[in-house]
Order: C-alpha cells, then sequence, then structure tokens
C-alpha cells in the first residue's frame, strides 16, 4: 500500500457513512487528572515546558494548575478506542492496527484536577482493500459541562479481506448504544448520551508566546529540534499511557507484522511534534489545532535494542492573519530521512500585543526530565 492509498483511505474516513450515526456515548466514569499523571506523560513525550512540571509556572501562564500536554488525550482515549476496536473486528490484532490521521481541537489544555468526560461517536465504518477505516469523533467534557477539546480520529485495521457486515454493527451501535462483547472486560465503558457539543470554546486566554507575531513571515523557517528515542522510551509511553500494543514489548510481534524491529507509536511522534512546537512557542497552550495524516505504514521509526533512533523537526509558518494574531505552522518529522506525516500542521494563537522573549525555565526542567529518565534506565 503506498501513499496514494493512505489518502484514498482517509478520503474514505472522511466520507459520509454508510448508515447515520448521530448518537453519541459517553464514558461511564469520569477520568480525573492527576498530577504526577501530567509529569510522566510530559516525560514520556520529552516535553520539558515548565508548566508540566511546575505550578508556579504553569501560574505564570494563568492557570491554576499543571497543565496536561497537548496529545495527553491519548491517555482517555486509549482505553476507549481500543474497546470499540474490540467490538467491531472480532479477534482484532493491535500489531494490525494503523492510525492515519489525527486531529485535536483545544479550547483550553487539560489541567491537574480535571474531572473529565468523553463522548464518543463513530462518524463511519467502511471497508477498503483488506482495511477496516474506522473515523471516530471524541468530545472532552469538564465537570461543568464545558467542552475542553475535541478529537477526529481515523483508524486502519488490517483484516486480511473486506466484511461490508461490520458496517451493519456500526449502525446497530449508534441506534442501540455500545457495550462491550465480553462481559469480563471493562463493562459498560461508553453508554449512550445525547449532545450537539461539538467544538471547544477557545476561551478568553491571552496567550504568553515567547515569539514575537509581528516579527514573523511566511516562510519562516522554526529552529530544528531532534529527539533521540530508546526501548525504554517507548515501554515509558506504554506503560503512562496504558498501550497494551505487544510490538511495543516484543519484537517478535512487528517481525511477525512485517517489520524489521520494534516502532515508535504515531501518537508518540505526534506528542514530540507537539513538544517541539511548544518549546518555540514557549505557551503549550498557545496552540488551538492539531492535525497529522501519518505517512505509509512503512515510514517507521524503528528503535534498536542497544541504541536510540532519532528524530528530526521541522517547522514553517504557511499562513498569518495579523487580525486574530494565529498563525498556521507546517510540520514536518523524519528518521532516517523518510517522512512519518504525510501531512501535518498546528494552529497558534499569539497575544494582542507584542511580548518580551524573557529568560526561561525550559533548560532546568528538561534537566529535570532528562535525569528522571536516566534514574529508569
Amino acid at each position: 500500500m503506498g501513499d496514494i492509498v493512505v489518502d484514498q483511505v482517509n478520503a474514505a474516513a472522511a466520507a459520509p457513512a454508510p448508515a447515520p450515526a448521530q448518537h453519541r456515548y459517553r464514558s461511564a466514569a469520569p477520568y480525573i487528572v492527576g498530577r504526577e499523571t501530567i509529569r510522566e506523560f510530559a516525560c514520556a513525550v520529552l516535553d520539558c515546558h515548565p508548566a508540566h512540571w511546575s505550578e508556579d509556572a504553569a501560574a505564570a501562564l494563568g492557570f491554576d494548575g499543571l497543565i496536561a500536554p497537548a496529545t495527553f488525550a491519548a491517555i482517555i482515549l486509549q482505553r476507549v478506542h481500543r474497546e470499540i476496536l474490540d467490538t467491531l473486528i472480532t479477534g482484532c490484532d493491535s500489531a494490525r492496527i494503523l492510525h492515519a490521521d489525527q486531529v485535536f481541537d483545544f479550547g483550553r489544555p487539560l489541567m491537574a484536577g480535571d474531572r473529565l468526560s468523553c463522548d464518543i461517536s463513530v462518524e463511519s465504518f467502511r471497508t477498503f482493500a483488506a482495511y477496516n477505516v474506522l473515523a471516530i469523533k471524541s468530545v472532552l467534557i469538564d465537570r461543568y459541562g464545558a467542552v475542553v477539546q475535541t478529537g477526529n480520529t481515523a483508524l486502519l485495521a488490517r483484516t486480511g479481506g473486506a466484511d461490508p457486515s461490520r458496517a451493519e454493527m456500526v449502525r446497530k451501535l449508534a441506534v442501540h448504544g455500545y457495550r462491550p462483547a465480553e462481559p469480563e472486560r471493562l463493562p459498560d465503558v461508553v453508554t449512550a448520551v445525547n449532545s450537539d457539543r461539538i467544538t471547544p470554546a477557545s476561551g478568553s486566554r491571552t496567550p504568553c508566546t515567547t515569539v514575537d507575531f509581528d516579527a514573523l513571515t511566511v516562510g519562516a523557517e522554526l529552529p530544528v529540534l531532534a529527539f533521540d528515542l530508546s526501548r525504554g522510551d517507548l515501554v515509558n509511553y506504554a506503560g503512562v499511557t496504558g498501550d497494551g500494543n505487544p510490538a511495543l514489548l516484543n519484537e517478535q510481534v512487528p517481525t511477525a507484522a512485517g517489520l524489521p524491529t520494534v516502532v515508535a507509536p504515531r501518537m508518540l511522534t505526534l506528542g514530540l511534534a507537539a513538544s517541539f512546537l511548544s518549546a518555540w512557542l514557549g505557551d503549550p497552550a498557545a496552540v488551538t489545532r492539531f492535525r497529522a495524516q501519518f505517512a505509509h505504514h512503512t515510514h517507521y521509526v524503528g528503535i534498536p535494542a542497544l541504541d536510540t533512533s532519532s528524530i528530526e523537526f521541522r517547522g514553517r509558518v504557511t499562513s498569518l492573519d495579523p487580525l486574530e494574531r494565529k498563525a498556521a505552522i507546517a510540520i514536518d518529522a523524519r528518521s532516517d530521512g523518510r517522512k512519518l506525516f504525510g501531512y501535518a500542521a498546528a494552529e497558534v494563537r499569539f497575544p494582542e500585543r507584542d511580548r518580551a522573549e524573557e529568560p526561561s525555565p525550559v533548560s532546568r526542567a528538561r534537566r529535570r526530565c532528562e535525569s528522571s529518565r536516566a534514574a529508569r534506565s
């Protein structure tokens, strides 16, 4: 399957569903965002911005507690997506699932102490060649009923053959509500709920970026940043997010699937991209939208057993909106010369007035993050 096929699969996921899937399903148990989990996740995605580690640094950005990195919602979505896949696709193998497309819209960052419920809707379920293509909409809602973040996910499950009957399963899922197929699995993970809340409110907070918007020009390049990943980093990310994919732990699993070695999860790559953007902006909460279409599945990040693999991130300003003080940033990630994103971009807000750059404690937080990683190895 080449890149052009990935584009066709993404188009299939975005197309209208053959049967309406207008009902929504809510996680039965709320998720509580913990301070230490924020720090663990920040370390897992190598994000050393002080606001993820220090309440004082978060307060300087205008928040009452630690703020989570942009892709922290992966922890919440991992469980619900896994349950939906297990219900729709009998015998679904984690090692044969490809993450094709991910979009996050941010009203505000998730914060320590947040009590979140997750609304899920299955937007479409299609078959393409030997893949089942599942499009899922996720809505995170806080204890006050406000939408704080939304996500759109396209997953490809390789089954070895198309089975149109599964589209009928999705129709029934939409009409009757979701229940896991096996009672011993997490029962009542999501329950039916009607809701029109889709788009998160952007809020009135003023961004605290250290980048001067008025100095930006279309075509300007962001500073290059590289991250080195080890097998220990993959184990750490899997532990924090609850990713039970055996391909992250046992080299025999990816090799049986046709890959030469253990590879990094795509959501980890996206998390590193968010860390790259945060390091440039100086304010993780300035990002309002993040989208990535992942490249052909052979464009993997292979992680050797006794060494590290490097991922190099670059960015470029593609558009500027002086009235809204917003910018669009295209992001490129490569490992061993291979592109990891078919397309990746972020939308960013800047303050109304120029904000002078000030010395940042990012380097101290980075050393703390690296020390934590060294202590675990």
